[in-house]
């Protein structure tokens, strides 16, 4: 029974942690990046390259001393427009009380600030509609589901590791829900044709984010974390924005990382119809026949060459196609990802690749590794690289 179902058929997979026997080195070859680009925004993304209006509306010091004594707590609100339409955002931040320069995690979330930073003083965004903090049902069925870090990361190690962590809901800017997304789109970028989507958008507040927190202060190396839809978002943001350092995509799947065509994972129109505010709108053109889409991830992976990048997986989150993902690194970087199969985690290496067993989530075992993986790249963590 379970195997007549194509969800548990997908679920009792496992990708592969060796090379499969007589693998051999993709040969596609990469496409000129004004190319690569532009297919990258007429047939997947719309607009990538997203250069806001922002106004500093409010600037609060939380805590002078929060974590016990470890961090200051700060918290912006932002008001961020395209065009006429303006719409405000929450920004709130933890920054090592013991290093002024302290490179800065940016995460995006699926809860929002005050159950990600669950601190006295941090706001709730209204009309929402969704709550996960940990004492409430959302929270427990999130890390009961995807793991214990999905809700609140581990911000006491994050801080005596060396790094600050800044918080941000997309979904308080443009909503993640199919028909509330579109709406907000349409009202940002009234020419529907030269719409991005929310992917884009979202991708552009990491830009925000660290433009805000480097006004406050030193110039700091930044780095972008985000699982699931918000790992796509990390490799966009990665991608366009010079004030993005580094990228931690974790389980980033279709329209981040992994294959659009190879049978495994979730497929390009399982998304544009769960998700059609997720992408451009030229993607429904391309989902019945992804031969004629004439661009890959490795396309964008490619853009991403000169930072440091980790792609962090699960084997049994083949709904993501972690190979998918280790065969467009293959593309995209050559000898810069040197790593010999997928279980072969090298957090030196510039190009990492991270598998876990497990599913799909963020459990105990990935932050310790998203921290080699930075600790690795900045032996001095003030310093930036490239």
């Amino acid at each position: 029974m379970l195997g007549s179902c194509t969800a548990a058929r997908t679920l009792l997979k496992q990708a592969p942690t060796d090379l499969p026997r007589g693998w051999t080195q993709p040969t596609y070859t990469l496409l000129p990046e004004p190319l690569a680009w532009q297919r990258l925004e007429e047939r997947l993304y719309g607009p990538l390259a997203l250069q806001p209006a922002v106004e500093v509306l409010s600037r609060s010091v939380i805590d002078d001393a929060a974590l016990s004594g470890t961090a200051h707590l700060i918290q912006w609100r932002l008001r961020i427009g395209y065009g006429a339409v303006q719409r405000d955002i929450d920004l709130v931040a933890l920054l090592p009380l013991n290093r002024a320069d302290a490179p800065v995690i940016i995460s995006q979330n699926f809860c929002p600030n005050n159950n990600v930073v669950p601190l006295e003083g941090v706001s709730a965004p209204s009309a929402t509609g969704f709550d996960c903090s940990g004492g409430g049902f959302m929270g427990g069925v999130m890390t009961q589901i995807f793991g214990r870090y999905i809700v609140k990361p581990p911000l006491e190690l994050i801080i005596e590791r060396g790094y600050g962590f800044a918080a941000l809901y997309p979904s308080q800017f443009v909503p993640d829900n199919a028909q509330a997304g579109l709406r907000t789109l349409s009202d940002l970028f009234p020419d529907d044709a030269e719409r991005p989507g929310a992917l884009s958008v979202w991708a552009s507040l990491f830009d925000v984010a660290a433009e805000t927190i480097e006004a406050d202060g030193p110039d700091r190396t930044m780095i972008a974390y985000g699982h699931s839809r918000f790992g796509k978002t990390a490799l966009l943001a990665g991608a366009v924005s010079d004030r993005i350092d580094m990228v931690i995509a974790h389980q980033s799947g279709t329209l981040g990382a992994s294959t659009l065509n190879d049978g495994t994972g979730e497929s390009l129109k399982a998304m544009v119809d769960a998700y059609p505010h997720w992408a451009g709108p030229g993607a429904s053109h391309y989902v019945e026949d992804l031969t004629s889409l004439g661009v890959t991830p490795a396309d964008l992976l490619a853009r991403l060459f000169d930072k440091p990048v980790l792609l962090g997986n699960a084997r049994r989150d083949v709904w993501s196609d972690p190979w998918g993902a280790f065969k467009e690194a293959k593309v995209a970087w050559g000898a810069h990802f040197p790593a010999a199969s997928p279980s072969d985690f090298r957090p030196k290496d510039g190009k990492a690749y991270w598998l876990r067993p497990g599913t799909h989530g963020v459990v105990k075992e990935d932050w310790p590794a998203f921290l080699d993986f930075i600790d690795a790249q900045l032996s001095d963590p003030g310093q930036r690289p490239g």
